[in-house]
């Protein structure tokens, strides 16, 4: 009987330890499950993206959007933030086919597409209709202009942006459509 135990004990240690080392490996180890599903979602927003296309889709769920629902004031005071896109609002085709996790109107104006299936890794777009004005000193459109309008942000820029955007850039070469080569 002592036998049993014994061996029971081991397996469910050895369980134990595989089911922590998936665990742990999922969310922060490079070669993760979550890792390498963020790397297809960047280089499906990065490289096979028409990003004139999304950019139009972006502004026309921005022109849904009634100007008196922006630049909220409570008591004086400006509301920043975002809020979700609205269920009467029809979204465009090129901006569900990224599956985005989620898609905010910010109170400054603009549109934010987010791709990321992790909860703790931000990468998406984001869009702004023509003639946007920065709201305020040191606003930040994103990590990276993809085209005029239309802004890249990835959590991973805050690190190191240098060497992050020379990391972008060879993603974009590896993955680009040959048809763009």
């Amino acid at each position: 009987m002592w036998r049993f135990w014994k061996s029971a004990f081991y397996v469910l240690l050895v369980g134990l330890v595989l089911y922590c080392f998936v665990f742990i490996s999922v969310d922060f180890l490079p070669w993760s499950l979550v890792g390498r599903r963020l790397q297809q979602q960047r280089i499906m927003l990065l490289c096979n993206t028409d990003y004139q296309v999304l950019l139009k889709a972006g502004r026309d769920v921005l022109n849904q959007i009634p100007l008196d629902s922006l630049n909220l004031r409570t008591n004086g005071v400006e509301i920043s933030g975002d809020f979700p896109v609205p269920d009467s609002v029809q979204i465009p085709h090129a901006i569900q086919d990224l599956k985005p996790r989620r898609c905010l109107i910010n109170y400054d104006g603009y549109l934010s597409v987010e791709v990321s299936a992790s909860r703790d890794h931000f990468l998406g777009v984001n869009i702004y209709p023509e003639e946007f004005k920065e709201p305020y000193r040191r606003f930040t459109y994103g990590d990276r202009e993809l085209i005029p309008g239309l802004w890249y942000y990835d959590y991973e820029y805050r690190y190191n942006p240098e060497q992050y955007d020379k990391r972008i850039d060879e993603l974009i070469e590896k993955h680009k459509k040959k048809g763009d080569r």
